[in-house]
């Protein structure tokens, strides 16, 4: 209904009970509702002919009389009537007055015939442009009367229905099409006839409606006959105008939005009401409801639905809301496009019986769906004028479903976060985010279709997938306008509908009957994690099976070459002597100098030893430090000595020792020369060992050179059946086959092993390993690197060439390579499954070694990587990928390398800085400039651990770094004991990890506010929370998040007891630092309750106090690592440790028992698999196998006192590896015997390290 005046009639003909008094105030409001516009529209109008505007003034004097009559009829007492007064009805004078201004309203009737037949005729109008704008108006106002009378005379306008429904159509589209451009209709004679039949059509229906009301119950026949007859002869004059000046209506109206000053706004809320009206119209004739015909296929009706709603919803409202100069192309051409739509929707109405209508429509429709496109290309090309388009040649192509599930995830906790960074972009930001994970499904569903279009789709997925996140993260950083990144998120949203078309396209074409082609997910090779065993026949007495291992084993250590270079270095000359071991590129140098290394005759042979790595790039310094710890049994930190002195300090530890270099990888002789100062030639024996990959290198050095050959085709099928099976059988068909593909390796190590790793992935069936076959064709190792890396799921393909960034030949640390992938995205919450990120990072891990592309350096306790690097070849290889796949990496001018990837002059996302090793950067830290970092806004990962920059960050450093508010990676050296309280505004920060130059850091407590936190850690120093008030203790936030936290102060009872821990309900990793927590009652130290931690793993603990006193501990049964530190308890007290259930690692460190004996107790360390004594005084260990039943790994560090290992260890089952350093002569003597005994049992099983004196390996 109308919306009216408080005192129209309508309001209380509400509340009138008598009907027929109720039905003449609903006519008396219609009437003057239908009148009033009417007769204003005309009143306005310049009309020249004398009788036509005799005639309007008259009639606009009676309504105008009317209207003010019925005002104070109701004034007199509204309330009456709207309460129901009966009163009101009977009076004297309301009710006769109301019944004669009926009579008036009801006199017009002729009236308006006259007048509307005086205008027809009426030439005056063609010079006046004012009446196009009134005519608008009126017409707005008539759709109104029409919404009226459809309510309240529904059942007096049966037999129009149908033609006021279609008036009704017509009147709206004219509304909009008009109403922009009034003044420039009279100016084109084709616009002219178009507003006159506007004009016609609107009067001829305010005719209707007024004589609908009029007759009330019906219309009367001889008027409803003339009004059939004339509605036609509207209509058609008004389409043959509109099918001979459309072409003029677009340019005029293009003309005249381009007229509008830049200042002053051109789209407003009518013209979205009307795209929604236009929307709402063809959804209706796409189900077959609606009054218009669209000559046209179905499917390309449903597209321009689809299209305009989608601008609707994502880019008309961003136009409404921003009308700026910049904006003001793409506002013309948004709204062309509604203007154009909306001729074409009139112009399909009745198209059936017209068919120059129906020939312009068809051809109309392409062309709309073209304009769509060109707009959303123009919006594009807006964008990318303000935001720089080069994020897109930076982004990391590799891994792209992995970096988009990363993306969702960072999405979903951007939409709910409580700070809310995404007001005003959170019906963007969401509609993208929705988009993104309808891609990522179909991605799903489509599978991997091995072909270069499926590869290109990805590229552009994963480029939308970046320029959201770089939108979001440019917005977040208050880059920009807000336009602009509303913009932004509307292109990524067009790309992605784009690109939904096309993967279904491409699906629909690549299915072929009932197969599905293979996962996504699964890589290129789709291959089985665990392969089965092969069903073979064991015992044949013709020997047709092949038993791998036996074969293998000589070849495998290249026992010949072992055997020789042994003798070269025990044997001859008492001077020292320089053996060099020389050859290509993966024919195994490392490999076999390390065998040599590690060999028992060595260790017996050689007093000390050690082992170095130079590389193309080298520091004098850090290698001579390294060389001098290993030959001290201890790591030399930078402070306790300076590069002037090392020399002399290393040459002295070696005089007069026979002692064993090996100095692997080296690429000129300048590195001998640098290095050979400190290496004494006492005469007895001493030797130095050296890889090189040119025989000039050795022979410039004075070396005896042994050059290695390649392997010969039997020895290359040995090594790779023996990599891929194992102690497995090898049947024939598989010996045939593998026997093919080692021919292609052309006996290089490398190259065999890199194919075994791909193999083992390959599911052990004849037609795939023999498409392994001939698809490798190539002996080039590139070649099969390139092969071994296709073969990688996605998921591994960037950990891999991640190793691209780090420095040659370092050994990277697994824990930190873990916690980097995670930040940087590359792994993701594996679905339906309670694993943990990094649980499924570390198989990732064990997947790369176990593909023989990753090398192991060191294991942990517990048997998993602890360190690992990779082949220089593959490092080379890494580093091409990561340039190919969009990754930069860069020499920095301070001496240092920094990795990153983005965009290299804004969007830099990465920043790895490697400066040799820690114990060198207190010489040259002045070199580094900390602030060059803080012009990379958009920095996820920031690794300046190495960096030498000043003595650390200080406290200014930390508040610039705060504004980096992406990171989700921050290592860092520390030069103040006081983080601020900025560090909080990092909500994205994961991994914290500080190298103190202090004892002690404070946390602030905003800290606790970083609810995505998941490690925080420091070196050389621990936490401090004294600072914090009792309030917060109260308040602070539940980090369910973190998993790891070290080094925090802890006593009994203390806040950090009662409030933290208790928050950290989810912790797995603990290391603190325990105080004297004395309780008189119990006469011992109290050792906080932990069994609330349900969770927690590991636990590491130092005790600060000085003084031997009993301890009680509480540790959470769960617990599988323990690790104590100078606690210098009775060894009794052990017993509540062994009776953990869980327990698997146990260190004893610096005196944590005190104490001649240890007597081990039956029923403890049930479970126990590494057990690791350092730095204690114990004499005698009286303990049997059956105390350590699970006993694998067993390791005893400067137990000097310690007279031997029961000898019964060596029959426990379990035991794998005995590990001695620097232990007294007795108890190495009873460590051999354990050996020697075991040996003579035929138990291969056993090793033992020795270190100090001998190293012994089984």
């Amino acid at each position: 209904m109308a919306s009216v005046d408080p005192r129209d009639p309508l309001i209380y003909q509400e509340k009138e009970e008598d009907p027929d008094m109720k039905d003449s105030i609903e006519t008396l409001e219609l009437l003057i509702s239908i009148l009033r516009p009417y007769v204003n529209v005309l009143s306005k109008w310049n009309i020249e002919d004398r009788e036509l505007k005799v005639r309007v003034k008259h009639m606009d004097e009676v309504v105008q009389k009317v209207f003010q009559e019925v005002q104070p009829l109701f004034d007199s007492n509204p309330t009456d009537v709207v309460q129901g007064n009966e009163d009101w009805e009977s009076s004297p004078t309301n009710v006769p007055v109301f019944f004669s201004i009926l009579n008036v309203l009801r006199s017009l009737n002729n009236e308006m015939t006259e007048i509307e037949d005086l205008l027809s005729h009426d030439s005056s109008f063609s010079t006046s442009s004012e009446n196009a704008e009134h005519l608008v108006c009126f017409i707005g106002s008539l759709l109104q009367n029409l919404k009226d009378v459809f309510i309240c005379r529904a059942d007096s306008i049966v037999l129009v229905k149908k033609v006021l429904e279609d008036a009704e159509d017509r009147l709206i589209l004219f509304r909009y099409l008009l109403w922009p451009m009034p003044n420039r209709l009279v100016e084109q004679a084709n616009l002219f006839l178009i507003f006159i039949g506007a004009q016609s059509l609107a009067f001829l229906i305010s005719h209707l409606l007024y004589s609908v009301c009029l007759m009330n119950d019906k219309l009367n026949d001889e008027w409803l006959s003339e009004f059939r007859d004339v509605f036609p002869d509207v209509i058609d004059a008004i389409d043959t105008s509109l099918i001979e000046g459309v072409s003029d209506m677009c340019d005029e109206y293009l003309e005249s939005l381009v007229a509008v000053p830049d200042d002053t706004p051109i789209m407003d809320e009518q013209v979205l009401a009307f795209a929604d009206y236009l929307i709402h119209k063809l959804r209706l004739q796409s189900d077959n409801e609606g009054p218009i015909s669209i000559v046209a296929p179905k499917d390309l009706t449903d597209s321009l639905i689809n299209e305009l709603n989608f601008l609707r919803h994502n880019l008309m409202d961003l136009i409404l809301q921003n009308p700026i100069a910049e904006m003001k192309s793409l506002t013309i051409s948004t709204q062309a496009l509604i203007f154009e739509t909306g001729l074409f929707i009139y112009m399909s109405l009745d198209t059936e019986e017209d068919d120059l209508k129906a020939r312009y429509c068809s051809f109309k429709l392409p062309d709309l769906l073209k304009a769509v496109d060109n707009l959303k290309q123009q919006a594009s090309d807006l964008f990318n004028k303000f935001f720089s388009e080069s994020w897109q040649s930076y982004c990391p192509s590799t891994n792209v479903l992995e970096y988009v599930n990363f993306l969702i995830n960072k999405l979903e906790e951007l939409l709910h976060a409580k700070a809310a960074p995404l007001n005003a972009l959170k019906h963007q930001t969401k509609t993208v985010y929705e988009e993104i994970v309808s891609m990522r499904k179909l991605l799903c569903d489509v599978g991997e279709l091995g072909n270069s279009q499926m590869e290109f789709l990805l590229t552009r997925y994963k480029d939308a997938a970046y320029q959201a996140e770089y939108v979001i993260d440019s917005f977040v950083a208050a880059e920009g306008s807000i336009w602009c990144h509303k913009l932004g998120l509307f292109v990524v949203m067009k790309d992605v509908k784009i690109l939904q078309k096309e993967v279904k396209s491409l699906l629909t074409v690549s299915t072929v009957g009932d197969s599905v082609v293979p996962s996504l997910f699964g890589g290129a090779s789709s291959l089985a994690h665990n392969p089965p065993n092969i069903n073979v026949a064991v015992g044949s007495t013709e020997g047709i099976y092949y038993r791998v291992e036996e074969a293998a084993n000589d070849l495998v250590v290249l026992k010949d070459a072992e055997e020789e270079i042994i003798e070269l270095l025990t044997g001859g000359s008492r001077q020292l002597k320089l053996v060099s071991i020389v050859g290509m590129p993966g024919l195994g140098k490392t490999t076999l100098a390390n065998s040599v290394y590690n060999h028992p005759s060595i260790n017996l042979h050689f007093y000390v030893r050690a082992w170095c790595c130079v590389s193309q790039v080298y520091e004098k310094d850090t290698l001579l430090f390294d060389i001098f710890g290993q030959i001290v049994g201890k790591t030399i930190q930078s402070h306790e000595t300076s590069p002037e002195d090392i020399v002399q300090k290393l040459y002295q530890s070696l005089k007069g020792r026979r002692y064993l270099i090996v100095i692997d990888d080296i690429w000129d002789i300048k590195a001998w020369n640098d290095l050979k100062g400190p290496f004494p030639d006492d005469g007895n024996g001493s030797r130095i060992l050296f890889t090189a990959r040119e025989q000039a290198v050795a022979l410039e050095a004075n070396s005896i050179p042994y050059a290695l050959r390649l392997l010969s085709p039997e020895e290359s099928c040995k090594l790779l059946l023996f990599k891929v099976f194992g102690g497995e059988i090898c049947t024939p068909e598989w010996l045939t086959i593998s026997e093919r593909i080692a021919r292609n390796c052309k006996g290089l190590p490398l190259a065999v092993v890199l194919m075994a790793g791909i193999l083992k992935r390959t599911e052990r069936k004849e037609d795939c390993w023999e498409h392994v076959s001939n698809t490798l064709i190539s002996s080039e190792v590139s070649d099969i690197l390139e092969f071994s890396y296709k073969h990688l799921p996605n998921c591994l393909q960037p950990c891999f060439i991640y190793f691209g960034t780090f420095p040659e030949d370092i050994t990277v640390s697994a824990t930190k390579l873990i916690r980097l992938w995670i930040c940087e995205g590359f792994v993701q919450q594996p679905s339906l499954c309670q694993k943990s990120l990094e649980q499924e990072a570390e198989n990732y891990l064990n997947d790369l070694v176990d593909r023989s592309l990753l090398m192991v350096d060191r294991r942990s306790s517990k048997g998993g990587v602890k360190a690992c690097h990779v082949h220089d070849i593959l490092r080379d290889f890494c580093t091409i990928k990561l340039r190919n796949e969009r990754f930069l990496m860069q020499e920095h001018k301070y001496g240092g390398t920094f990795v990153l990837y983005g965009d290299l002059e804004k969007h830099i996302c990465s920043l790895l800085f490697y400066y040799g090793l820690d114990r060198t950067i207190n010489f040259r830290r002045n070199l580094f400039n900390f602030r060059f970092v803080l012009q990379y806004e958009f920095l996820g990962v920031l690794d300046l651990e190495n960096a030498p920059f000043g003595s650390g960050a200080n406290t200014t450093d930390f508040v610039n770094i705060a504004k980096l508010v992406q990171l989700r990676y921050l290592a860092i050296g520390v030069d103040t004991d006081n983080i601020p309280s900025e560090i909080g505004n990092l909500r994205n920060l994961e991994t914290f990890l500080l190298t103190g130059a202090s004892d002690e850091i404070m946390l602030p407590e905003t800290i606790w506010n970083l609810v995505s936190l998941r490690h925080i850690l420091t070196k050389n120093s621990f936490f401090s929370f004294q600072h914090y008030n009792q309030d917060f203790y109260q308040y602070f936030c539940q980090l369910d998040n973190l998993k790891s936290i070290s080094a925090i102060p802890l006593s009994h009872g203390d806040d950090i007891e009662k409030f933290i821990l208790r928050r950290l309900t989810g912790i797995q990793k603990l290391g603190c630092k325990f105080s004297n927590s004395w309780d008189d009652s119990t006469g011992c130290n109290l050792f906080p309750v932990l069994n609330f931690l349900s969770e927690l793993q590991s636990l590491k603990v130092f005790f600060l106090g000085k003084t031997l006193y009993p301890c009680k501990f509480s540790f959470p049964s769960n617990l599988k690592k323990l690790s104590l530190s100078n606690f210098r308890l009775p060894w009794d007290e052990i017993s509540i440790i062994g009776q953990l259930p869980n327990l698997e690692v146990l260190k004893l460190l610096n005196n944590t028992f005190e104490g001649q004996q240890w007597d081990m107790r039956e029923g403890e360390f049930e479970n126990l698999k590494f057990l690791k004594l350092d730095s204690l005084n114990i004499e005698l260990w009286n303990a049997s196998s059956e105390h350590l039943p699970c006993l694998e790994k067993l390791v005893l560090i400067s137990c000097q006192q310690l007279e031997e290992i029961p000898s019964s260890f060596g029959e426990i089952p379990t035991l794998q590896l005995i590990e001695m350093k620097w232990c007294s002569s007795s108890a190495m003597e009873s460590v051999k015997q354990i050996l020697e005994e075991q040996r003579e049992m035929s138990n291969d099983q056993l090793n033992v390290t020795i270190v100090g004196v001998v190293k012994i390996h089984g």
